[in-house]
């Protein structure tokens, strides 16, 4: 991903807060604090930021894909 693709951003069922299971938003950047570890033990980045319903979130990576790359 790369700055100003559009995303859309999934939700987990179970979210109080949200009634719709999906948005569309704007990738940001990744979210460098947020890691984890590979099979091999290499850190890897877990989590992006995206911009949507006018705030910007750190969002797991697995919740986002790409709808439109950006130019």
């Amino acid at each position: 991903m790369k700055v100003g693709d559009l995303v859309r951003v999934t939700f987990p069922p179970g979210l109080e807060d949200r009634d719709e299971t999906a948005t569309v938003g704007i990738f940001i950047r990744d979210d460098t604090v947020a890691t984890g570890q590979d099979k091999d033990g290499f850190r890897i980045i877990t989590r992006a930021f995206a911009l949507w319903d006018g705030g910007v979130y750190s969002t797991p990576l697995d919740q986002m894909e790409v709808i439109s790359e950006g130019r």
